[in-house]
């Protein structure tokens, strides 16, 4: 709550409960006190206050009878006084209620400090939380020179808070890209606040707004659709606070949504870059395969050093060329590395060409499904149109699923954009391979125990970048039993050509199809 809520709820309530008698106050929930109050001929209110951080609230609520079974009574000394004023700090969020026989019940409307303290003739006796009180609990007003002290090196949004601390700030972004303040000199911007500041104490208005979140500023000031505007600011302040948790999911299943979204345009944005680039691979196929054939050419050379070799290069008279080599494997087992190579450069350049159209096609439609979201401002819209979308979502990869990988039963990290799964015994083994989809890319060190490694591909029938590729394998190479090794042969293949024999041990899983890739084991970040 802010100040301006506060100076307005100020008013509203001291006209309906002064000269009425608190007669009960106790809570039913952490954070939540309730007051009961008594008037003449039924007229009875319930003072409700709530210190949860996030959804601080103070306001009248219809009165109702008080429950009393599993409630925590408090301040049983006041029951039955008059109430005699409602006060309210000149510059801070401070409320007083002013009761008989020098009783002060102060609402602290602190942010992440709230609290209700019970004083009498200005000393401290009880208070709503917390059972070791001290002096220094009771606020102190603060003093604020108002239009005074300027941020002159802050954001445009410093600036304004600095002028007027006590400003509503819920809105302040909306208004300053409004009115263009980022573009205002420091003397446009001192006048400006001092009209934001007599139009919120002058002429307030309670508006629920479109997008969720409420406004004191009016339509001139704030130009944002207004879909309700309330009564009082009482009203406003007792909506915003029983319709909290539904705004809270609203924003975390927007949010999830949107975050997912995000990734996956980031992912494709990427791949994108990287298939512009694809004809350089044909380049390097061509490179890869003439290093195979001159190597099975001079095959029976013991060459002095294990990481490279020199040889006369036969696509070009009288030159020498020299190749690099993978240790501890022979020059035979490297000219077929090569060739693997140059098969897997060829195979990606064409799936490069099959994949552009695909990718450009579901860019757009993620960038459309964004702004459709970023749209919705309730709950029930969203769930509908969740309903609506629900296939191109799960086509898209975009779901609850990812949203609940913090509990999976194995390792999870992410590779440039790329969800990344990493067993941590054979039972999660079994259970990465089990709930993979298809199309996701899997990973093992050849012929070796260890790790089953997995790239997320959320549908995706393509392959992810080579450099994703190789950093996952090292990952798999470093959790197997080869990780001592200065080169490791990794498996890599779609999840599809993995199978699970029947009455195969944990862990335990037949390839059909397979590409190897030579890694460094490395350890995961």
């Amino acid at each position: 709550m802010n100040y301006y809520e506060l100076k307005y709820l100020k008013q509203f309530i001291k006209s309906k409960i002064v000269g009425k008698k608190i007669i009960l106050a106790n809570t039913r929930y952490k954070n939540l006190i309730e007051f009961f109050i008594e008037g003449e001929d039924e007229d009875h209110h319930k003072l409700v206050f709530s210190t949860s951080p996030g959804n601080m609230a103070l306001f009248l609520d219809y009165f109702s009878n008080p429950k009393k079974r599993n409630t925590i009574s408090f301040f049983e000394e006041i029951y039955g006084l008059h109430i005699k004023n409602v006060e309210l700090a000149e510059t801070d969020r401070i409320f007083i209620i002013t009761l008989e026989n020098e009783y002060e019940l102060v609402f602290k409307i602190f942010s992440n400090n709230g609290n209700v303290l019970l004083l009498k003739e200005g000393d401290l006796i009880s208070s709503f939380k917390g059972s070791e009180l001290e002096e220094i609990d009771v606020p102190e007003e603060k003093e604020i020179d108002l239009f005074k002290t300027l941020n002159q090196h802050g954001s445009a949004k410093q600036k304004l808070t600095t002028l007027n601390p006590l400003i509503p700030r819920n809105n302040l972004p909306e208004i300053i890209a409004e009115h263009k303040v980022d573009n205002m000199s420091d003397e446009e911007i001192k006048a400006f606040i001092r009209k934001l500041t007599k139009e919120v104490d002058t002429n307030p208005s309670w508006r629920l707004l479109e997008n969720g979140n409420t406004a004191l500023f009016n339509e001139q000031i704030l130009p944002l659709k207004t879909e309700k505007h309330f009564e009082t600011v009482n009203d406003l302040v007792a909506f915003r606070y029983k319709n909290y948790s539904h705004n809270q999911r609203l924003r975390q299943q927007k949010g999830e949504l949107t975050k997912q979204i995000k990734r996956q345009l980031k992912r494709i944005s990427s791949g994108l870059r990287n298939l512009e680039k694809a004809d350089k691979g044909l380049e390097r196929a061509e490179k890869y395969e003439k290093f195979g054939h001159l190597l099975m050419a001079n095959g029976h050379l013991m060459p002095n050093d294990p990481t490279k070799i020199i040889v006369n290069d036969l696509y070009n008279e009288g030159a020498e060329i020299e190749i690099p080599l993978v240790e501890k494997l022979s020059v035979i087992e490297n000219a077929e590395r090569y060739y693997s190579k140059s098969r897997n450069s060829i195979r990606s350049y064409e799936e490069a060409l099959e994949r552009i159209p695909s990718l450009e096609k579901k860019k757009v439609q993620l960038e459309e499904l964004r702004d459709e979201i970023e749209k919705i401002n309730k709950l029930f819209i969203l769930n509908d149109w969740k309903k609506e979308n629900s296939e191109i979502l799960k086509e898209l990869g975009i779901g609850d699923q990812e949203g609940k990988e913090e509990s999976l039963p194995f390792h999870i990290l992410e590779v440039d954009t790329y969800p990344v799964w990493i067993g941590k015994n054979a039972k999660s083994n079994d259970k990465l391979v089990q709930m993979a989809h298809k199309e996701d890319i899997w990973l093992h060190a050849r012929k070796v125990s260890g790790s089953h490694a997995l790239i997320r591909m959320g549908n995706d029938k393509g392959m992810p970048p080579n450099n994703v590729i190789l950093e996952v394998a090292s990952y798999a190479a470093f959790n197997s039993k080869a990780k001592g090794a200065e080169v490791v042969p990794v498996i890599v293949t779609k999840k599809k050509y993995v199978r699970k024999p029947k009455g195969a041990p944990a862990g335990a899983v037949l390839v059909d199809k397979e590409e190897v890739e030579f890694v460094t084991p490395k350890k995961p970040n």
